[in-house]
């Protein structure tokens, strides 16, 4: 037996981490004890002479027969995953948007989705509701903003998918990413009957940050969007929020206890804090892991929100985004179609078109032919001892590595490094050991 290529090791005072990243397992132990197992990883003699741990560590996949095997076992959770019985369709209802953040990578534009594409994309539901190999459609709304238009295309839309998957048995859920300006009461409600209890909204840092960059014709939104979202999530028990908070090196200052201590104790659950940097400072940050972040990322913990322990790196049992499933589309206003929706909506990103008859037509040959195996394989990915949590390159950096010949690895990019990443995953575990132990 030879020691995993996915093992990961990470000092946490006296003790020692270690982190499996096919089996998920994580324990610590003292360093003299880590030593002493890192003599049987290395060694088969020591492994004979103590076979109890041996198994233990074969049994967690510390230890295994060879690393193609591993390999394989990503392989093929990856082809699984972008077979999967889900169908995602991401729908743009407009490209028109209330607010014009300087960061945002589309071009907003007066749009409204029309009567013809929404037949043609009811035809599309049908069809692939009529599929055997379906057996649960995900509707997710998208812009520009995409509350413009709750009335009269997401509520009524979302209605006739619904009814659709429960003719034929099916599962039907949705979701939305928002900048919850518009999210009234009444919509909060209506969002209950069309199962819409996910919602993604962002912040651009506390209250004065934010209104610098996202306000309506001079109107702060911050306090508004925070009312908003304690609305949606005191709504319904079930309703969750991803808070995406926009940071700089500047912002990730702020302490964000303070800015989210007005949500109420019984809703922090309900929501889970997400910090993502602003993308075009990727490349003007100060340090490796800007000060703030981790502080800002154990205080909210503390306050019982809840939070993405991964936040840079992630277990990837499949694949790494909605847009490198076979099963996917995004489709325009305009009928037209695209795969990653961060990119801006143009005629040169456009990949296909919905036609008339309700059928998904890809018009780029790279694409055609793109999803007959893992991103992963033909790159240096294949190499690397951090893929199980990294995942390599999405839809989006695999075509531009095919058709432009650029780099798509992310690491050298990324805010927090593996130590963070073993470090949160093992507290995490610990966690949700103590709440079973409690229950």
């Amino acid at each position: 037996m030879i020691e995993s290529k996915y093992n990961y090791y990470t000092q946490d005072g006296d003790k020692m981490i270690c982190l499996n990243g096919i089996s998920k397992m994580v324990f610590s132990v003292p360093i003299d004890t880590f030593n002493f197992i890192k003599e049987i990883l290395a060694d088969e003699d020591k492994q004979a002479q103590e076979p109890a741990i041996t198994e233990r560590l074969v049994e967690m996949h510390f230890l295994v027969n060879d690393n193609k095997q591993e390999i394989d076992t990503l392989l093929e959770n990856k082809r699984k995953d972008a077979n999967s019985s889900i169908y995602q369709l991401i729908l743009n209802p407009t490209q028109d948007c209330i607010f014009r953040c300087w960061y945002c990578y589309e071009t907003h534009r007066e749009s409204k989705m029309s009567d013809t594409t929404i037949d043609n994309i009811k035809k599309l539901v049908i069809k692939v509701l009529d599929r055997e190999d379906i057996d649960r459609i995900m509707i997710g709304w998208f812009g520009g903003e995409p509350l413009m238009y709750f009335d009269d295309i997401v509520y009524p839309l979302s209605i006739f998918i619904k009814k659709e998957a429960e003719k034929r048995n099916k599962s039907f859920s949705c979701n939305m990413t928002t900048n919850g300006f518009l999210l009234t009461t009444e919509v909060v409600r209506k969002c209950s009957l069309i199962n819409l209890n996910l919602l993604q909204i962002t912040l651009d840092g506390d209250e004065n940050n934010h209104n610098k960059t996202r306000n309506k014709n001079g109107e702060p939104s911050f306090e508004k969007i925070v009312d908003n979202c304690i609305d949606f999530c005191s709504y319904l028990s079930d309703n969750r929020l991803a808070l995406r908070i926009n940071y700089t090196d500047k912002i990730i200052q702020t302490d964000f206890a303070k800015v989210l201590e007005v949500i109420p104790e019984n809703i922090r659950p309900q929501i889970d804090v997400m910090f993502k940097r602003v993308w075009q400072t990727y490349d003007k940050k100060v340090q490796k892991t800007p000060l703030g972040l981790l502080s800002n990322v154990e205080k909210l913990k503390k306050m019982n929100f809840g939070y993405n322990y991964e936040t840079d790196f992630s277990f990837i049992g499949g694949c790494l985004c909605y847009a490198d499933r076979n099963n996917y589309v995004n489709l325009n206003f305009d009928g037209k179609a695209y795969r990653c929706t961060a990119e801006d909506y143009n005629s040169c990103n456009a990949l296909g078109y919905l036609n008339d008859d309700g059928d998904i037509i890809w018009e780029n040959e790279t694409v055609k032919s793109f999803c007959s195996k893992p991103y992963i394989e033909d790159t240096k990915c294949m190499e690397c001892n951090l893929l199980p949590i990294c995942g390599g390159p999405c839809f989006k950096r695999k075509y531009q590595y095919i058709t432009n010949k650029t780099d798509f690895c992310m690491v050298d990019k990324l805010d927090t490094d593996l130590d963070h990443f073993v470090r949160e995953y093992y507290g995490y575990v610990q966690k949700k050991k103590h709440r079973i132990l409690e229950v």
